[in-house]
């Protein structure tokens, strides 16, 4: 087994290997699998691949990526893959055919909401697809949920009787960032898998032939090791926009602060297909966290280990004009948000929010009052 697509994670691979034998010689009826891990570090990469490789028609190095099984999985289109990947089956997601351009570019993570829930009813459309007793070409169909913290728990309750009488010839994968937000009842079913943060040289591996403009190591850093979350960066220029953030925040211009949001959330033009790339809240929820934690590393004399070295000389500054009670306030602002925005709460209400800290008022009020 070769799986040249997944970065690092060598401890995985190995676990990996004699699974996808064991698939291949079809000596397992089903198997329910969770791949857990922080996110972007490859979970949904290895799963696709595992997929090709069970499937894959050469008997020596697999997978092959040239056979109809490889090439049809890896452009999401075989009959015996399932992705249920969450607000891809939102209405509003289909007007944007956001579908159309995961398969033009072949990156579903820079599509889909990591905040969106997976509803009863996508659940109940895959388990009406496995209703067939046997799959349509492959060895194996496999049904891969991605971010399967994002199934609410209606959804994983439709999910449980499935899990527990797993229909012949089907693997299903959750790829899971966030273990304890599934039900233990499902958690105790899974053979678990576990993947690690990247390495810097495994980040490197990855990146080190595309020609970027921004530091590699710097983007290590501010990505959190995670590749996926790296790439979605670049596509939606966030690394220009923290600056613009960081300068909204400083000068407490919240009309500021909402243009910059409402650009970043509806989007930019990214490269020769035309497509749309549109950040998502998480990401200056969380690069509001990583700002704050920042500037108590400053104001505790600690510079050396802020995260943000390339806006270190704006952040020196702003320390010194801020208090520490409400650099405080911006960690306790940033915790209750982040677990508020995934409450489906308004996301054109988190500038406001985040702002609260700045112009004197409680960021619960602050929701109340728009």
């Amino acid at each position: 087994m070769k799986l040249d697509r997944v970065y690092g994670q060598e401890r995985v691979k190995q676990v990996l290997e004699p699974l996808v034998r064991t698939l291949r010689e079809e000596k397992i009826e089903s198997l329910f699998l969770e791949f857990i891990g922080p996110e972007g570090v490859g979970k949904l990469t290895t799963a696709i691949e595992v997929a090709k490789a069970v499937n894959c028609e050469s008997n020596q190095d697999y997978p092959c990526g040239n056979c109809s099984h490889c090439v049809q999985i890896g452009h999401f289109q075989h009959p015996d893959l399932i992705l249920i990947i969450p607000g891809m089956n939102d209405e509003k997601d289909q007007e944007k055919s956001k579908w159309k351009e995961v398969y033009r570019t072949l990156e579903p993570r820079l599509f889909y909401s990591p905040i969106k829930q997976i509803k009863i009813e996508e659940v109940r459309d895959t388990i009406k697809e496995l209703w067939r007793e046997r799959p349509y070409s492959g060895r194996y169909r496999f049904v891969i949920v991605v971010n399967g913290e994002n199934l609410n728990q209606y959804s994983q309750n439709a999910f449980l009787k499935t899990l527990e009488e797993l229909y012949p010839r089907t693997v299903v994968i959750f790829i899971v960032s966030v273990p304890q937000k599934i039900l233990p009842t499902v958690h105790s079913r899974a053979k678990k898998i576990r993947f690690n943060y990247l390495s810097l040289n495994a980040f490197m591996d990855y990146f080190g032939s595309l020609d970027l403009e921004f530091n590699k190591t710097l983007l290590f850093q501010i990505s959190s090791r995670s590749i996926g979350r790296a790439k979605r960066y670049i596509h939606t220029n966030f690394l220009d926009v923290r600056s613009k953030i960081l300068k909204n925040i400083f000068e407490s211009d919240l009309d500021g602060l909402i243009t910059t949001y409402s650009n970043f959330i509806n989007g930019r033009k990214g490269d020769e297909l035309g497509i749309l790339y549109s950040g998502f809240p998480t990401d200056i929820l969380d690069f509001y966290g990583v700002l704050a934690e920042d500037l108590l590393l400053i104001k505790n004399g600690l510079p050396e280990l802020i995260v943000n070295t390339d806006l270190k000389p704006q952040l020196l500054e702003f320390s010194g004009k801020i208090r520490e009670d409400i650099v405080l306030e911006m960690l306790r602002v940033y915790k209750e948000v982040s677990y508020w925005i995934r409450s489906n709460v308004d996301e054109s209400l988190v500038p406001y929010a985040l702002m609260a800290p700045f112009i004197g008022r409680v960021f619960k009020d602050t929701f109340r009052s728009y």
